[in-house]
């Protein structure tokens, strides 16, 4: 295929897809299923899970275990705010959390447990809160949210387990420093191109 026809295929592209959202329901599949999803999908969502698993992770067990049953009863609640509706877009503090979260991942330093706690309790409020999919009412919608509440649960985990395992090492410490300022960067990008499409 040569340029003009690559250049006509993606014009064709363009000119067919609709635009992208991130907080409606994906057609075809149940209402719990678009609620495990929807972490996963929403961008905002995944930096946050990671730098915020990566964060606990690099406190080590002590702090961690408290801090993650703040976590989840945050969560709950800010689920429970999605169901009433109460707050509304709650994007951009996610991002901003995501960024801050992330230059702690990237500092390291040994914070206190109040502190991680505070800073549980406002990703698992945030994280709550931003999961209502606008489409859903209803059952449909208490569907979504528990769906999202397993999916924030089990999606910390796995940033957590893996700054743990690998936090013996200095090189390997590093290799975590480094995916927390990725993240605070990408956190960054992500809300001077959210804020810059709002009118």
């Amino acid at each position: 295929m040569n340029a003009r026809g690559l250049v006509v295929v993606l014009l064709l592209v363009l000119v067919v897809s609709e635009p992208a959202s991130a907080h409606t329901p994906i057609q075809g599949i149940g209402n719990f299923y678009n609620g495990l999803l929807h972490p996963v999908l929403v961008p905002a969502h995944v930096l946050l899970l990671l730098a915020f698993g990566l964060f606990l992770g690099q406190q080590g067990p002590k702090k961690t275990q408290p801090a993650f049953a703040v976590f989840a009863f945050a969560t709950i609640a800010g689920l429970v705010a999605a169901w009433f509706s109460i707050g509304g877009e709650t994007e951009v503090l996610v991002l901003g959390l995501s960024a801050v979260v992330g230059l702690l991942v990237a500092i390291s330093p040994q914070v206190a447990l109040v502190w991680c706690g505070a800073l549980a309790l406002l990703a698992g409020f945030f994280l709550g809160m931003d999961s209502a999919q606008s489409e859903l009412v209803g059952k449909a919608k208490l569907a979504s949210l528990f769906g999202s509440g397993v999916a924030i649960y089990l999606l910390v985990l796995y940033p957590i387990a893996l700054a743990d395992h690998f936090n013996s090492k200095v090189w390997q410490r590093i290799g975590i420093r480094v995916v927390g300022s990725w993240v605070a960067a990408s956190s960054l990008l992500v809300l001077a191109l959210t804020l810059s499409a709002k009118p």
